[in-house]
């Protein structure tokens, strides 16, 4: 729908995920050494959403974060900008739970997605005019299925020695990692 141009030119991606890790700094996900923190446990799933629905890499990223008292982010707020000037808002937290929602917003709509990365429907707003809108859903898939989806997909990309370009997604999404840790 986005590569037909139903919602027009994509402007911004905002996406949240947040989950609420029992208080325990000897837990993993607050355990530097095993790459514990939100950015490392939850914001691959968030960057990867975000990158899918770029055009292009993000050339700009600002981000901020509030640690935990191991020295992991235990929040992360990140802005992602790429050179059509379009961007990407995440916020990630470990100790607060959030929804997990994407919203991919163009010119002329937007669609919005929760539950990800597990989702099994989206809403879709559009706007022809700033006066009017309608709205559509698309359900599709199940998510007792999810993992079922995943290994499918893997297998998929293991027998046709192919990845219909998700290897340079997951190249480019940690390439955004390393830049937003480095930041």
């Amino acid at each position: 729908m986005i590569s037909d141009g139903k919602i027009g030119q994509v402007k911004l991606v905002q996406v949240n995920f947040g989950s609420l890790k029992d208080y325990d700094p000897k837990n993993r996900f607050f355990n530097k050494e095993l790459a514990g923190g939100a950015l490392l446990d939850i914001g691959g799933y968030a960057t990867a959403f975000a990158r899918s629905f770029l055009s292009k890499q993000p050339t700009n990223i600002l981000t901020t974060v509030k640690y935990f008292e191991t020295g992991v982010d235990e929040q992360s707020g990140i802005i992602l900008k790429n050179d059509d000037e379009q961007m990407a808002v995440m916020a990630l937290s470990m100790r607060a739970k959030r929804p997990k929602r994407g919203v991919i917003s163009g010119t002329k709509g937007y669609i919005e997605i929760s539950n990800y990365p597990r989702a099994t429907e989206a809403d879709i707003t559009y706007t022809a005019d700033a006066h009017t809108q309608t709205t559509d859903k698309i359900v599709v898939g199940s998510n007792d299925k999810a993992l079922q989806y995943e290994v499918t997909d893997m297998q998929k990309y293991i027998d046709n020695g192919h990845d219909d370009g998700q290897l340079a997604l997951s190249h480019d999404v940690a390439h955004i990692l390393n830049d937003v840790r480095n930041d």
